[in-house]
């Protein structure tokens, strides 16, 4: 058995995937349907702001999935048709999901120390790792749905897309020129 994965198989598991992600995003409206009602949230947990309801997460988050899963599968096939497994594509949605999970459970439970620094946390992260990319945003919103919803880990988590893309794109080669300078002149 070969270590590599074709394009045939990445798009079944696209399928696959987001079959299993929209179930589950289903079966979690319908559970919290019958159990209290499904909730709202304020952005940025503001009452000033309005509310947002659970129940765009069925529709938002399986296109979502489907679109990344799609943006990576183009990605990792841009220059052939078959492609060793991807480890760090793995890695990167790992890692956000666990990073998402850790902002839920910080915010669910009051862990300001956390929640507050998480900012601070994605741009460090982002000037040695590339967490723009599509499994990290897709590990991100999805560590976040059953705490916070479908719609406000997307809105959150592109605004944290777009400024982790500037400083690893735009920031990280501008600080690397500079050390190499000031490593060039010792």
């Amino acid at each position: 058995m070969t270590n590599s994965i074709t394009k045939l198989r990445f798009s079944s598991f696209r399928y696959w995937f987001t079959g299993i992600v929209t179930f589950l995003i289903w079966g979690l409206l319908a559970w919290q349907y019958f159990h209290d009602s499904i909730p709202s949230h304020h952005f940025l947990a503001d009452k000033n702001m309005p509310l947002v309801s659970n129940i765009w997460g069925a529709i938002v988050i399986p296109a979502l999935t489907w679109f990344l899963l799609w943006m990576i599968e183009k990605r990792l096939y841009s220059k052939s048709e078959t492609i060793p497994f991807p480890y760090q594509t793995l890695a990167g949605f790992t890692g956000a999901l666990i990073f998402g999970i850790a902002l839920a459970f910080a915010i669910r439970y009051d862990f300001n120390t956390f929640s507050s620094n998480i900012p601070y946390i994605l741009f460090i992260l982002a000037l040695f790792f590339p967490t723009h990319r599509s499994e990290c945003f897709l590990g991100f919103v999805l560590g976040l749905t059953y705490s916070i919803g479908g719609v406000l880990p997307v809105v959150v988590g592109s605004i944290f897309l777009l400024l982790s893309a500037a400083i690893h794109l735009g920031l990280r080669p501008l600080l690397v020129r500079f050390y190499q300078f000031i490593a060039s002149q010792f």
